[in-house]
């Protein structure tokens, strides 16, 4: 059973260019204590009356330097079938799959609880989310590695030990992924999906205890696109409270917009670009889809206050 959280689609390219970027939740990157969300494009996992509460930048343990990002129960909630509380990442630019690596240190407080799961996402044809890759700490001791659009997965041969960091780094190439756990090689796979890269999540099912993150790099290509895709295309005010409107290039007429939430579904669609009307949308993050003539596509994130 696929998973939906986002509605975005890959974008064209033209070239390529390599760049690295380092994620480690420290002050002088802009992060305080407190909640992730909306802290450098964050957004922590949504539930009935708001945003959940405890998926926070934390001085309780790092990997590195003084902060971590904590993954951490969510006491008002149940516990879940799948993992589906935490914080999700949007890239600007999607990534390219022939050449993309990321890194990151996690630690878990102790088994016998949740199952915390990171996982590499896209969409495909039909919008909905698939895992380009991912890692799973299983509340056992176990470490499974995702091989297939569906959630299919094989172990790996090390397993985790509770209160200590554990270096994963995914290379993702044109025909195969490669997993390393602790700088030791676990397993390689075919490139399953062979789609850009779209972002990244860090969830759990809420069965209890906590994760920490810290200390992400990640070199990749950047998809250089169009000049209906690129920048000057932008979606404003931004927050906006009541009516948006689509700024495009002179020779780029906006032919429809969708408007879609977190969890994927359409929440409006409208032929028009300017004054779109979003009173009727509740407060929260959204990701507005803007097609021209051409059948070209941006998606911009937006928030309504």
């Amino acid at each position: 059973m696929k998973k939906i959280y986002t509605s975005l689609l890959a974008l064209s390219s033209l070239f390529t260019w390599a760049q690295q970027q380092t994620i480690s939740f420290e002050p002088s990157e802009g992060y305080q204590l407190g909640t992730l969300h909306q802290k450098n494009g964050w957004t922590v996992t949504e539930g009935s009356s708001g945003f959940i509460q405890n998926q926070v930048i934390t001085n309780e343990k790092a990997s590195q330097g003084s902060y971590s990002f904590k993954n951490a129960f969510e006491p008002s909630f149940s516990d879940q079938f799948f993992p589906i509380f935490g914080a999700v990442q949007i890239f600007d630019t999607p990534k390219d799959f022939s050449n993309f690596t990321i890194s990151y240190d996690v630690l878990v407080d102790a088994q016998q609880g949740s199952d915390f799961e990171f996982v590499l996402y896209t969409t495909d044809e039909n919008d909905i989310f698939v895992p380009v890759a991912g890692v799973g700490i299983e509340n056992r001791g176990l470490i499974y590695l995702i091989k297939g659009e569906n959630y299919e997965f094989d172990y790996a041969p090390l397993q985790w030990t509770p209160n200590v960091w554990t270096n994963v780094k995914i290379e993702v190439g044109s025909n195969e992924i490669k997993y390393y756990i602790n700088n030791t090689l676990q397993s390689t796979i075919a490139n399953y999906t062979q789609l850009n890269i779209q972002g990244f999540n860090m969830l759990h099912n809420n069965f209890g205890n906590n994760a920490y993150y810290d200390n992400f790099v990640i070199t990749s290509n950047n998809l250089s696109v169009n000049p209906f895709e690129n920048s000057t295309v932008s979606v404003y005010p931004n927050p906006a409270s009541d009516r948006i409107s689509i700024q495009s290039p002179a020779n780029d007429s906006i032919t429809g917009v969708a408007i879609f939430n977190l969890s994927g579904q359409q929440v409006l669609a409208t032929s028009q670009s300017q004054n779109i009307d979003i009173n009727t949308l509740s407060i929260g993050t959204y990701l507005v889809k803007a097609t021209n003539a051409e059948g070209k596509t941006i998606t911009r994130k937006i928030s309504k206050k």
